[in-house]
């Protein structure tokens, strides 16, 4: 069964329009992360599944049953099944404790139950110390940690996120993120996840959702490859993926790794560029996507790479299926995920 499946949606906020044309699903059981910039849509998506909003045209089905707006005790039911961490959440004026068991207390949980799952969501995020303290006392990331907390503790069916780990320190991203993991893991929970970060949706996802200007464009990865992290004799380091490609990269450590190149980063041309880059890979032209005014090139160097270009570029260096090209970028595009 799918979690959902949206149809011919418009849902237009002023002078913004939110269209999903045809079906569109969303698999039970996977985490879906939402990319796009500011302003694309991403929140209105999350409203949306959150049942929240109501679409202007089209249907909301929520794990096979027609969504109904216009009943208000029905859509209750419906909306407690799913858990909805906000981008600027707001905790009440109670201790952290008392924040987490909030939604496990109007679900009628019985009192035990109620300490217990809050006890276990303060441990996996590091929160534990911080159970008597009032939330008015708790600095930005403390206060994201407990209102994460506070969407995980009733284990809805769907966990929908909006930048779960924005003003999280650094040191606490990791167990935020493994928390997420293990919800999914172990309770079969749907998570859609909005992110600014490239690097957190490839760590967390095996499905990207890219919004643009409203639009769904595609829910695809593009230069995502699992390998082996090595360091030459000369210090530098390198990954081998599939078919023996070497990509040389800045960072990681020996083993096994997942690196990512943002398409942006790959400089193409006709002809073996002289320049620092320690990247250069030679390969013929697989396929050209038109993708919001960008052409996205992909290149079989033995691997499939993508890169962005511009029309212009495009047309100037004559570019077309089938051609041979270089491709070209330093080792700090290669990111170790």
């Amino acid at each position: 069964m799918n979690a959902y499946d949206l149809k011919d949606i418009e849902r237009r906020r002023g002078d913004f329009d939110l269209r999903i044309g045809g079906s569109f699903r969303l698999q039970s059981g996977e985490i879906y992360a939402v990319a796009g910039p500011n302003g694309c849509g991403k929140s209105t998506l999350l409203n949306l599944l959150a049942l929240l909003d109501r679409p202007q045209q089209g249907e909301v089905v929520f794990r096979g049953e027609p969504v109904a707006y216009e009943r208000p005790e029905a859509l209750l039911a419906l909306r407690r099944r799913v858990g909805y961490l906000m981008q600027n959440p707001y905790l009440f004026k109670l201790s952290v404790f008392d924040n987490i068991a909030y939604g496990l207390r109007v679900r009628g949980r019985r009192k035990p139950a109620v300490r217990d799952r809050v006890r276990a969501v303060m441990d996996g995020l590091s929160l534990t110390h911080l159970a008597a303290r009032p939330a008015r006392e708790l600095s930005g990331g403390e206060a994201q940690r407990v209102a994460l907390a506070r969407t995980l503790a009733p284990e809805t069916e769907v966990l929908l996120l909006d930048e779960p780990t924005a003003n999280v320190d650094r040191n606490q991203v990791h167990a935020v993120e493994e928390a997420i993991l293990w919800m999914n893991r172990e309770r079969n929970v749907t998570v859609v996840l909005a992110t600014h970060s490239r690097e957190q949706a490839y760590r967390m996802s095996r499905h990207l959702i890219s919004i643009v200007d409203g639009r769904i464009r595609d829910i695809a990865y593009e230069n995502v490859f699992p390998g082996t992290l090595s360091r030459g004799p000369d210090g530098v380091k390198a990954v081998t993926v599939r078919g023996g490609v070497r990509l040389r990269t800045a960072e990681g450590e020996p083993g096994r790794v997942t690196v990512s190149i943002d398409p942006r980063e790959i400089l193409l041309s006709r002809e073996e560029l002289v320049s620092s880059a320690l990247n250069r890979l030679h390969g013929s032209i697989t396929k050209i996507e038109d993708v919001n005014g960008s052409l996205r090139v992909f290149v079989d160097v033995g691997v499939a790479l993508c890169a962005v270009i511009t029309r212009t570029s495009y047309h100037k260096m004559g570019l077309n299926i089938g051609n041979r090209v270089w491709a070209t970028f330093k080792a700090n595009a290669v990111k170790v995920l």
